[in-house]
């Protein structure tokens, strides 16, 4: 079972206030659990690449990257359902650009429907 809502005063992270998706943006994060808690992205050294929020099929799919010390930065694709939280789709840091990853996305949408 995945943790849910608000888990005892951790602090999220929080989507750029005029955002076109804030209000989607807010409920995929604190619906989440940990993954968007200010401690696990930084400790992912994470960044929400924030203008991929795109709905699929009944699942929200968006883009992080994320950087390992000196590692360079790469690019992980996500599904967030209300069932089931954020899942990584493909491997985590699969792309080594944001472009490969928007392109990915870009072909990801329509396909969710299996997800």
């Amino acid at each position: 079972m995945r943790a849910a809502g608000n888990l005892a005063g951790v602090e999220f992270i929080a989507p750029p206030i005029y955002d076109r998706n804030a209000e989607q943006w807010r409920e995929i994060i604190t619906e989440s659990g940990y993954f968007f808690t200010a401690s696990a992205m930084r400790f992912f050294s994470s960044r929400v690449l924030w203008d991929t929020l795109t709905e699929s099929a009944g699942a929200w799919l968006f883009v992080t990257s994320e950087r390992y010390n000196s590692e360079p930065r790469r690019y992980t694709l996500h599904a967030w359902t209300k069932d089931n939280g954020t899942d990584t789709l493909g491997e985590f840091q699969e792309y080594a650009t944001a472009t490969a990853a928007r392109r990915a996305l870009g072909e990801r949408i329509g396909e969710t429907a299996n997800y």
